[in-house]
């Protein structure tokens, strides 16, 4: 029972967080409207600090100027009563009447000697010094300006004030000895109470209207400013799989947007590149596994019709579904080297060897398998390589295994290894039939083939130099090809040393 309460606050709380999170999500606050609220907001608070400066700094100049004249009526009055022991009335009058003050002289017992006001019974000597006097502001040692404190026991009467409750008044002595008398200078304050609020319902006007007009054109800056996001918007919603060519228009732009969309184009320009290249290889991955597949299945179909009882169709069948399944399968491997090496998952491992002893090698297998070509290693420097070995020698068998199929029988094929500038050259050079300069960049395509007319046997996947290129990249290398129609070709591999 005396966790009841306490569980039933922590669930409302849970209650009100739950409602507030849900209200935050629904509400869509967007960055027109939050650049439009932030610039306005700090306008109007530079305005509003503007206006109570020119407003304080107003009020105090008519504050200060009030002040002066009263000083300056007392100076007068106090040189009246000291000339002549008779309170001049008609002077006093006239004075009061000029500059808009009451003026009352107390004699000094503080009983009322003389006024100006039209209401005598309303007059009464104002002691600076009483607690019970609303000062608002002292404004110098013998002038106070007083506020209607609106108090039960308030001591002074509401005609001393002006229709706002505020009085400016000097409380001074002049004359001395038995001629001592007590000036009361009185200002109400009354026109310049009500030119401050006109000027102050002037500001707040101009202000209302200078933000709103600040809202508009900031709205409509920040929706012109922003159009470009927008455009990018519509773009990329209109992006699918079969429509990536849409583009964003940079034309007009002249600052970080056009950066922006320049961005935005070549990443749809890289995805669709990308979705291409791998509509391509799925293209030519199919009709690489559809050749072999048939060619299986024909086979199956043959042996299965009259195959079984005639010895040489069966063997015939058995070793073309052998020759087709060992293509199948080295194919497959290469598919599934170039996805390990597209996912970053095929593994480098990275061992000290000497790069004689595996030219030597290279070329010693090559001969054993063709003795149609001269096979040779002119320049064979021994340089310690820090890679993976046998992913480099996979790259060597490719290039010279390329330089097999195509340089006719009775041609040269060269390796070379030097050390040369901090970098090691690996070479293969032939006297083959040559690639074309159209076909040149792209040899190193996945599936492509130079010459499309090339018979299985001659042509192969298509895949070897895309594996080649990957291996050479991956050990932080470059390779280049250099060829020449019925000259040969040389492939120049270079890897830090």
């Amino acid at each position: 029972m005396l966790l009841l309460p306490f569980l039933i606050i922590k669930s409302i709380g849970k209650m009100f967080k739950s409602i507030y999170e849900r209200l935050i999500s629904k509400l869509r606050f967007s960055i027109t409207f939050r650049i439009t609220s932030m610039y306005t907001f700090i306008i109007a608070m530079m305005l509003l600090l503007l206006s109570v400066g020119i407003l304080g700094g107003g009020l105090a100049y008519v504050m200060k100027s009030e002040s002066d004249d009263l000083q300056r009526n007392y100076l007068l009055i106090a040189s009246y009563i000291k000339e002549s022991a008779e309170i001049p009335q008609n002077r006093i009058e006239q004075l009061g009447q000029l500059s808009g003050t009451t003026i009352t002289i107390f004699d000094d017992k503080q009983n009322m000697l003389y006024t100006t006001e039209e209401q005598p019974e309303a007059v009464v000597f104002i002691n600076q010094n009483k607690d019970l006097i609303n000062v608002v502001e002292r404004v110098s040692e013998n002038q106070v300006f007083i506020g209607n404190p609106a108090r039960p026991d308030n001591i002074l009467p509401k005609e001393i004030f002006n229709e706002y409750g505020y009085a400016l008044v000097l409380n001074d002595s002049a004359g001395e000895g038995s001629n001592l008398k007590y000036v009361q200078i009185i200002n109400r304050l009354t026109q310049e109470t009500a030119y401050a609020g006109i000027f102050v319902f002037t500001l707040i006007a101009l202000e209302i209207l200078f933000i709103i007009f600040i809202i508009v054109t900031g709205y409509l800056a920040s929706k012109k400013l922003l159009r470009p996001i927008y455009a990018m918007t519509d773009t990329v919603r209109n992006v699918t799989i079969n429509q990536l060519d849409e583009r964003i228009d940079v034309r007009g732009s002249q600052n970080e947007f056009r950066d922006l969309a320049r961005t935005f184009n070549s990443m749809l320009d890289r995805l669709q590149y990308s979705y291409e290249k791998q509509n391509q290889f799925v293209s030519d991955a199919s009709h690489e596994l559809r050749t072999p597949i048939s060619v299986i299945q024909g086979y199956a179909n043959l042996l299965d019709r009259w195959g079984k009882d005639d010895r040489q169709v069966l063997e015939e069948a058995i070793a073309a579904i052998k020759t087709e399944s060992e293509d199948m399968k080295n194919l497959i491997e290469k598919l599934l080297f170039l996805a390990r090496g597209d996912k970053e998952t095929q593994k480098i491992e990275r061992t000290e060897f000497d790069s004689k002893e595996l030219i030597d090698e290279v070329v010693k297998e090559t001969k054993l398998i063709d003795n149609t070509h001269e096979i040779i290693s002119s320049r064979n420097e021994s340089i310690v390589l820090n890679a993976d070995r046998s992913m480099l020698k996979e790259a060597l068998r490719i290039l010279v295994d390329n330089s097999v199929k195509f340089t006719p029988p009775g041609g040269k094929i060269e390796l070379q290894c030097y050390l040369q500038n901090h970098t090691v050259f690996l070479t293969v050079e032939d006297t083959g039939t040559g690639i074309s300069k159209e076909d040149l960049p792209h040899i190193f395509d996945r599936f492509y083939r130079a010459d499309k007319s090339r018979t299985k046997n001659t042509g192969g996947t298509g895949l070897g130099m895309a594996i080649a290129k990957w291996i050479v990249l991956k050990h932080g290398g470059e390779i280049k090809v250099q060829s020449e129609i019925h000259i040969g070709t040389k492939v120049i591999v270079t890897l830090p040393i």
